[in-house]
């Protein structure tokens, strides 16, 4: 067994309140100071744990900035499923503008994953920056071919899709999307603090609008 793995187990058999103490604390110096800076005597003063003790639960500095971006793939793996089975058999871009939604609901639930995703993309600040990349990238993109595949086979989209290529071209105009919303960028009318469900609403109702005009089944 390795010492990552042997880490894990001593984590894993803590109290889930301590273990959430300590996994939020991580989240939030990290999202907020990044990867290089975060401080790791800071985190044990605010998790009220020893030094020893974290090192012991994670190893390195890396290994804990891995358990807290796994934690955050696992709840947007989590938000994927939910999305999925709440929209079962709808069509396909009712579907889609529920994706739109669950994604700015996310980043507002979770600020700190969404933080240390985007610094992770603009600075590479992070041990593990293509892994988390690749991850994220990869889990939505299987997502969303999976979503186009049974709009295709449903008649509502067009027999001549590749759904490969067409999960790829949809995930970067939603991964903008939402760096946008979050990052305050482009859209004025996207801004968290502005409060504007309107403006939101109008730009996830024309995203779908766009992609319903090239991709509808109008045979």
């Amino acid at each position: 067994m390795t010492d990552e793995k042997i880490a894990a187990l001593h984590f894993d058999k803590l109290e889930p309140s301590l273990r959430e103490r300590i996994l939020e604390t991580a989240a939030e110096e990290f999202s907020r100071f990044g990867y290089r800076v975060t401080s790791m005597n800071r985190v044990v003063e605010k998790a009220g744990i020893s030094k020893g003790a974290l090192f012991k639960y994670f190893g390195t500095k890396a290994g804990l900035f891995k358990r807290v971006y796994t934690r955050a793939l696992d709840e947007v793996r989590e938000t994927l499923r939910r999305v999925r089975e709440e929209t079962h058999g709808d069509p396909f871009f009712s579907r889609l503008e529920r994706i739109l939604t669950a994604g700015l609901e996310f980043t507002d639930r979770r600020p700190v994953y969404a933080a240390i995703y985007y610094r992770v993309i603009y600075t590479g600040d992070s041990p593990h920056g293509k892994e988390i990349l690749r991850e994220v990238q990869a889990e939505s993109q299987r997502f969303l071919r999976s979503l186009i595949e049974d709009g295709i086979a449903q008649g509502e989209l067009r027999r001549d899709l590749d759904p490969e290529k067409t999960a790829f071209i949809l995930q970067g105009v939603l991964d903008r999307f939402l760096q946008a919303r979050y990052l305050d960028f482009v859209a004025p009318d996207l801004r968290p603090e502005a409060g504007s469900a309107s403006g939101e609403d109008e730009w996830i109702r024309e995203i779908v609008k766009l992609f319903q005009r090239g991709m509808e089944n109008n045979e």
